[in-house]
């Protein structure tokens, strides 16, 4: 723990403290503002503690894109400031909120402050609001920038700070009206970038590119520092599994490379030369502290990365692109970037997510390259060559929103009764089709109607912190009786795989044999509850999950995630039974008997207690029955079912395109047949009846694999279909068209009686058929031309307000 003065020379050490008094006056004479200042600068910690100090009472509120930033920064803020977490300074993620009503600067993830909000539009819990990392554009970040200014729109008093690290910042000041834009230089220094002289293309980098991080790691071990020097070295991956594998991959070379050393020893003379070689070439495991760095990491597994380093010796971390601008790790020289980043894209074609492996822009190249330079001159080796920078590079990387599923954003803009969509203002629009997948998702989970405005099921799914999907099995658990078991489930499905596979062939099989004992014939729902029940049952041991190779950190995080959940459903009870108990009152003034509900559905009636692996299918049959799968008749794959049968004037794609995507069961799955499998007591119970799943996600390696699938009887997903095919026939206004169309033939009728608006009128019933169109052509040539008028008219009267 550093002392008073330790903190006090190192806040007068960074950039920003020359700055403070021109950013208060800044911040007196703006409402809103537009700060750049680099990774290192000190504008996370110190800007915010500058404002509490001076400007006393003033509730701040601080996003970061991802929690392992905003519960780091809020610790060592809370240390700077000398006050206990929680209360002056504290922080609220998802699942964790450490704030109380003592709290006046409080970090969270953009998402939290996302879903305040939803609930309280002018944010009137806020004098001033923190957009902190803004050049990572998230989708939540976006979508906040929008909200934000309607609030100011009807609370000019809420101040807002949109801070970045990068220079590119005009879009943020034009967005909001031209603000004005503070620059805090940063204290850099030069970094040598060094290219891969190999002459190969991403595409063949990207099969080797972890093998190539470790080699290169080992190269600055032994031939770039030397002994007595400091300085870290950080590498750049892009997930928790890799990054573990390279930890494991970068011990085994250096007990191989200190064997090497020992035998050689032995078989030459100890000379001057050969000691002075081995001064420069010795490397000690034990000096060396080798770490991972990804956003699911446990806090304590954190401090490592964070504290000093160790006298006499040097740290090697393995991180996802967090480490690139969102936290702040001292003492890095050197920095491996492998060029890849992991990016969640979407395909409104299919209504699928996918995990892919990508490689990352130009402007993230820069940015990762100055890591190495915060405390001394610095090298970067890059894996890829210069003429891979230069022309197979993007120059920015593409904003979020333009390129992953809308689904939770637009569910979150409907909740605000924001009915038109397509009329809100974003900084960047995403595309038509990602928002109308969107559009059509939630209207096949029944979140919203045909007229595309919230429901009670769209309200009742928006108390869960989770993915819509997620959101839905809940609801519907709810109704049908499961929810204990349906919870533990979600927490599971909201984690990283629990089991894992070690890396040596002789080891695999002893981990396929432990899985096993867990898998049910139903598939991977039943078999998560299964691993998580079991592992309860050992008092949630470490040595146990070491024994049937499941990941440790994972679980405990999915014991939080249930945690947390079963404290919303406890919440949500207690506001029921005050409702129930306060009708009861008010029956009893009244002399009357109270009304009880009564469950009309027989469904409903016969299953509020069960919890069988039925019941727990069918619940979430109805979040996922929009990934619903057949198996093929010939091949061991299956197909995207409901994006067949959806029509292509539906918005989801060609029938033929769709149906074409093989879909492949994990190896991990308990689904997951091959023929050795096959052959087996649970194989042959899992192939009886394998012809219909759902599944959780889709991820992309060599093909498309389903992660975390299960058995679903057709008639669950009966609902899910009838709307289906009320999409595909055209009878759905998801985007609040109707209603446009209803408030435009209301003030066509009162307004105008002559001829030419009664043909308008009598057009937009009847329609003529032209030269070579059907009537059906006709008709929908018509409604698509209505449908497009009225949203002309809608922007024309925002724009006019």
């Amino acid at each position: 723990m550093p002392t008073r003065e330790e903190i006090r020379k190192q806040q007068e050490s960074l950039p920003i403290f020359d700055h403070r008094d021109g950013l208060m006056d800044a911040i007196q004479n703006n409402n809103i503002l537009v700060i750049i200042g680099e990774t290192g600068s000190g504008k996370t910690t110190q800007l915010p503690r500058y404002i509490i100090e001076e400007f006393r009472g003033m509730r701040i509120g601080v996003t970061q894109p991802r929690r392992i930033a905003a519960i780091s920064v809020a610790k060592r803020v809370a240390e700077e400031y000398d006050c206990r977490l929680g209360s002056t300074v504290g922080y609220t993620i998802r699942f964790d909120d450490k704030t109380s009503s003592r709290t006046h600067l409080k970090y969270m993830t953009d998402g939290v402050l996302l879903r305040e909000a939803t609930v309280d539009p002018l944010l009137e819990n806020y004098d001033l609001i923190i957009i902190d990392e803004a050049h990572e554009r998230t989708v939540e970040t976006d979508v906040l920038f929008g909200l934000l200014k309607r609030a100011r729109s009807k609370r000019p008093s809420l101040k807002l700070l949109v801070m970045s690290a990068t220079l590119d910042v005009t879009k943020f000041s034009d967005f909001f009206d031209e603000c004005p834009i503070y620059k805090i230089p940063g204290r850099t220094y030069p970094v040598e970038i060094l290219h891969s002289r190999d002459n190969i293309k991403l595409g063949t980098l990207k099969s080797t590119y972890v093998t190539k991080a470790v080699e290169t790691v080992m190269h600055i071990l032994k031939k770039e520092i030397h002994p007595g020097e400091v300085g870290d070295i950080l590498v750049f991956l892009t997930g928790q599994q890799e990054i573990e594998r390279a930890c494991q991959d970068l011990k085994r070379a250096v007990l191989d490379y200190q064997k090497e050393q020992r035998e050689e020893g032995h078989n030459r003379d100890q000379t001057a030369t050969s000691t002075s070689i081995s001064k420069h070439t010795a490397i000690d495991l034990d000096r060396l502290q080798i770490l991972p760095l990804y956003a699911s990491l446990e806090m304590l597994d954190q401090a490592a990365i964070f504290g000093p380093t160790p006298r006499n010796s040097h740290k090697v971390i393995f991180a996802t692109n967090i480490a690139q601008t969102s936290v702040t790790i001292p003492n890095i020289r050197f920095v491996v970037d492998s060029g890849f980043v992991k990016q969640k894209m979407y395909d409104p074609s299919t209504g699928m997510d996918a995990l892919l492996v990508v490689p990352i822009s130009k402007a993230a190249a820069v940015q990762r390259a100055g890591r190495a330079g915060r405390t001394r001159a610095g090298i970067c080796f890059r894996l890829y060559t210069r003429e891979s920078y230069m022309t197979e590079m993007e120059d920015e990387t593409v904003p979020e929103i333009k390129r992953t599923g809308l689904t939770g954003t637009v569910l979150s803009l409907k909740q605000q009764e924001i009915v038109d969509v397509n009329g809100f203002e974003f900084m960047d629009r995403p595309g038509q089709e990602e928002l109308s997948a969107a559009l059509r998702e939630l209207y096949l989970v029944g979140a919203i109607d045909a007229d595309g405005r919230m429901t009670e099921i769209g309200r009742k799914m928006v108390k869960y912190p989770v993915n819509p999907l997620l959101a839905r099995s809940l609801v519907e658990a709810k109704e049908i009786g499961c929810l204990e078991k349906a919870i533990i489930i979600v927490a599971m499905l909201s984690v990283e795989e629990p089991f894992y596979l070690p890396r040596k062939a002789e080891e695999q099989d002893a981990a396929r044999d432990a899985h096993v004992k867990f898998y049910h014939s139903s598939g991977d729902h039943l078999t998560l509850m299964n691993v998580f029940d079991a592992w309860r049952e050992t008092n949630y041991s470490k040595d146990w999950c070491h024994e049937n190779y499941l990941n440790i950190s994972q679980l405990h995080l999915a014991r939080s995630i249930r945690s947390q959940l079963q404290d919303i459903v406890d919440r949500d009870k207690e506001s029921e039974k005050r409702q129930t108990d306060r009708k009861h009152d008010d029956s009893a003034d009244n002399n009357k008997p109270a009304e009880t509900s009564v469950n009309k559905d027989p469904k409903q009636v016969s299953s509020q207690s069960s919890s069988s692996s039925r019941t727990i299918l069918q619940a979430f049959s109805q979040g996922y029955g929009i990934h619903l799968s057949k198996k093929h008749h010939h091949r061991q794959m299956f197909y995207h079912y409901l994006a067949s049968t959806l029509s292509a004037s539906a918005g989801a794609g060609s029938a033929q395109s769709s149906s074409l995507l093989a879909l492949h069961t994990s190896p991990l799955s308990a689904l997951y047949l091959d023929e050795e499998r096959s052959m087996t007591k649970h194989g042959r119970k899992v192939a009886k009846g394998l012809e219909w799943i759902i599944y959780h996600e889709v991820v992309y390696h060599v093909k498309a694999v389903m992660r975390y699938a299960s058995k679903v009887d057709i008639r669950w997903v009966k609902e899910t279909m009838d709307r289906a095919k009320i999409y595909g026939q055209g009878k759905v206004y998801l985007n609040g068209e109707r209603s446009e169309e209803r408030s435009s033939s209301t003030n066509q009728e009162d307004g105008s009686t002559n001829e030419a608006s009664m043909a308008d009128n009598k057009r937009s019933i009847t329609v003529d058929a032209g030269d070579g169109e059907s009537a059906e052509q006709a008709k929908k040539r018509a409604r698509l031309e209505m449908v497009e008028a009225a949203r002309k008219r809608a922007i024309e009267r925002r724009q006019n307000q």
